[in-house]
């Protein structure tokens, strides 16, 4: 298992040992992540350590902190030093806040933010431009399009999916009850889109929904980690791995990757459409307008006047 986080990792031609380490650690070994934790309680100062610190720092042996190195794509402990030290000189500012808190409260929204930026920025790193060009081109030009989510964070996923898209004029539904799923799929035909966002990609209800959405000649689309079940059933598929946080207590990092994701899918579809994008925003412009919601003078631009209609209220 450890061999092949290794392999996939070292086939990336950039080296961003910061988001090589969030990709491999699904695959690492419950010793190796304890020196990923380490690491990444502060990437800085890991420069600074020898082996031994770090071994003793995450409570391991020498030879687990050499086995961790190789498994995210270094030769040795020196080769990570040296990779990670690359990394930290021209991504530190994005991995750290400047500003010092002493209260409980800073602290834990220093943890949460940080761990929001760095999941936006590991998304952004093993991004498929070429699948979210598809799965644009796809709704863009779709007569329908039907939203699938189940679980806490998937299912707030397709209903912000929905929010975006809908006031685009195109026509749009989420759906997070597996039952629902399974009906409104096997409405759709040809010209259809069904698009599914699911962390796991092994929800059996949204797998099979997709599925039946395929059989009858719908595009389908996934937002999942690849190879997963999801991902082999969709046509279309965004593979996205963000490792999850063992702490059960605070949001979990890949709703904020999808979200990153689902917005990006918008503004590309509100680019495509174009004057009908424009149009059908407009209108939603003029209608909250008329109730007294205040909405900044928007751009011409279609994706500009996206960022002045979020939901808000």
């Amino acid at each position: 298992m450890q061999r092949r986080a290794t392999r996939d990792v070292t086939e990336e031609p950039a080296i961003d040992i910061v988001s090589r380490i969030q990709r491999a650690e699904p695959e690492l070994s419950p010793a190796e992540r304890q020196v990923a934790a380490a690491v990444q309680l502060d990437f800085e100062a890991a420069t600074r350590l020898t082996i031994a610190d770090l071994a003793a720092k995450a409570g391991v042996s020498q030879p687990t902190v050499t086995r961790f190195c190789r498994s995210v794509g270094c030769a040795s402990f020196n080769d990570f030093k040296i990779s990670l030290a690359s990394t930290m000189t021209v991504a530190a500012v994005y991995l750290r806040s400047d500003r010092v808190f002493s209260d409980d409260i800073g602290q834990l929204a220093q943890s949460v933010m940080l761990r929001a930026a760095n999941a936006v920025q590991a998304c952004l790193e093993q991004l498929d431009t070429a699948a979210v060009g598809g799965a644009i081109d796809a709704i863009a030009e779709g007569r329908r399009l039907d939203i699938y989510g189940q679980g806490g964070g998937s299912a707030v996923m397709a209903e912000d999916a929905k929010l975006r898209l809908f006031r685009l004029g195109i026509p749009v539904a989420a759906y997070t009850d597996g039952h629902q799923q399974r009906m409104s799929a096997s409405t759709l035909q040809p010209g259809d889109v069904a698009f599914a966002i699911s962390n796991s990609g092994q929800s059996k209800a949204v797998v099979e929904a997709i599925q039946i959405a395929a059989s009858f000649g719908a595009a389908t689309i996934a937002l999942t980690r690849p190879s997963s079940p999801l991902a082999r059933a969709a046509g279309i598929v965004i593979p996205i791995v963000i490792p999850e946080d063992d702490n059960v207590l605070v949001p979990t990092p890949s709703r904020y990757a999808h979200m990153a994701v689902i917005d990006t899918i918008a503004s590309g579809v509100a680019q495509k459409l174009g004057a009908r994008g424009r149009e059908a925003l407009r209108r939603v412009r003029y209608t909250l307008t008329a109730i007294g919601v205040a909405i900044p003078t928007p751009s011409t631009d279609p994706t500009k006047l996206m960022q002045t209609l979020k939901p808000h209220e």
